[in-house]
């Protein structure tokens, strides 16, 4: 079991989590994990996990470095896990961790700027610019994501799920939170905070870093904004009236088949079912 690349079946109990790890395993649940879990009923677990053996643990024989996820269907399925051994030192298993999530993208950037700044305390590598070299990220992006670890928990608890804070939106409300606009930041955050249902999360954001009396004002009246395209392009804009929230696409943009597609999309998210794939030819 010790050679590095050896595919084993294990016993998922008998595992146990990289301390680690990127993902947030408080996250972990058995709604979040639905969609996998039925898959891998049906299927089986197509991907192994990485993983490395231990020695001197009585309670566990195997590591899971990357596949916390699949680690926890395993439990759930109550099914061996599929590991693939490897040798790796904590660095190794950082640089591999990193180089799964690449591929992957799964984790939130929030996700990401918690465990970097977790392998910065734990000093595995000698310095943010070592780290960004080693992980294959750009020190600016170190820098940035590292943000999300600084920022203080009333911010965090202001949004729904700490998952849909984009890392720009970290990134200004990091700065914001160290200047004079701190204390008025943790006002409006602990007053969202007690909104239920919680705001989407860009209005959160717009909310929080809004001008002295303008986020009272957005909360009363109308807001908008604009939703962009990766090019910069003007998708649609969002008005937030009192009652109502208006929808504005641009005619170009739209035939009958998307014009049905997006209805039917909008009427799923409203009645909380996946959203249906719109009929071939449909007009």
């Amino acid at each position: 079991m010790r050679d590095a690349g050896l595919l084993v079946s294990a016993d998922p109990f008998r595992c146990r989590s990289w301390a680690l790890n990127a993902r947030l395993e408080d996250d972990l649940t058995e709604a979040s994990c639905r969609a996998e879990i039925d898959s891998v009923a049906r299927n089986g677990q197509l991907v192994p996990v990485i993983g490395r053996t231990l020695a001197g643990d009585p309670d566990f024989d195997i590591e899971v470095i990357c596949g916390t996820r699949r680690l926890f269907i395993a439990r759930q399925l109550n099914v061996p896990l599929r590991v693939e051994i490897r040798s790796l030192t904590d660095q190794q298993a950082a640089v591999a961790v990193e180089a799964e999530n690449d591929l992957r993208r799964q984790a939130s950037a929030y996700e990401r700027g918690l465990w970097l700044a977790k392998l910065l305390r734990r000093n595995l590598f000698g310095s943010q610019d070592q780290m960004a070299r080693e992980l294959g990220i750009t020190p600016t992006q170190v820098t940035r994501l590292l943000k999300f670890a600084e920022l203080p928990a009333a911010i965090i608890g202001a949004f729904a799920t700490p998952h849909e804070i984009l890392e720009s939106w970290a990134v200004e409300l990091h700065k914001a939170c160290n200047d004079d606009r701190r204390p008025m930041l943790l006002e409006r955050a602990r007053t969202i905070h007690r909104r239920m249902p919680r705001p989407p999360a860009v209005s959160v954001y717009e909310l929080l870093l809004a001008e002295r009396g303008a986020a009272r004002r957005a909360s009363r009246h109308s807001t908008r904004r604009v939703i962009k395209g990766p090019a910069g392009e003007a998708l649609l804009r969002l008005e937030r009236q009192r009652r109502d929230i208006v929808l504005r696409i641009p005619n170009a943009r739209v035939d009958a088949r998307l014009e049905q597609a997006i209805t039917q999309a909008v009427v799923a998210v409203l009645i909380g079912r996946d959203c249906p794939e719109p009929a071939p030819g449909a007009a």
